[in-house]
């Protein structure tokens, strides 16, 4: 029989350029893992520091810097939680452009996701069919928020401005294939 003992395994952190960094403190027994321990924080950035001088509407350019690749769902967050408290409705065209952006901006998330994570596996032409349609995605949420990864769309009350028509027209036409 093969004696075994326990030791420690580090695993990460990882590079701070890659996303969702955290580092996993694993104890293991031969090939089985007795415990893990992630240690998360490596990417704090003190965002709740910094918003406690800030006026509600000034932290709404730091939420798309929280998770740049899905952006539109941390403004969403932010304006909700202070319509909530104010108790403000919000016009129903503002919502439905708010949702859209929101979806929009998720696909193309998960377009990134797994061009990145099929690529592991050595597929490389799902990589660049995914980065072309996240391509198209981000195009039209640049022509509806004037910026193609920090948005800063989304206000209290509403939206930075209305969707142009042509863009609409985009949207409903967009097939992804």
């Amino acid at each position: 029989m093969i004696r075994t003992e326990e030791m420690l395994l580090n695993v990460g952190p990882q590079h701070p350029s890659t996303h969702g960094v955290f580092r996993l403190v694993l104890k293991i027994d031969g090939e089985i893992i007795v415990e893990a321990k992630p240690v998360i924080g490596y990417l704090h950035r003190g965002t709740e520091k910094l918003a406690e001088d800030l006026q509600y509407t000034q932290i709404i350019p730091y939420t798309d810097r929280m998770d740049y690749v899905s952006a539109m769902t941390n403004n969403y967050v932010i304006v909700h939680a202070v319509e909530t408290m104010m108790g403000l409705q919000v016009p129903e065209r503002a919502e439905y452009l708010r949702i859209l952006a929101m979806e929009l901006n998720r696909v193309a998330s998960h377009l990134l996701w797994w061009g990145t994570f099929i690529l592991d596996f050595g597929a490389t032409s799902p990589l660049l069919y995914a980065f072309r349609d996240r391509e198209m995605i981000l195009n039209l949420l640049n022509e509806l928020s004037g910026a193609r990864l920090t948005f800063n769309y989304m206000r209290v009350g509403g939206v930075k401005w209305d969707a142009p028509e042509a863009g609409l027209k985009r949207w409903q036409s967009l097939s992804l294939t």
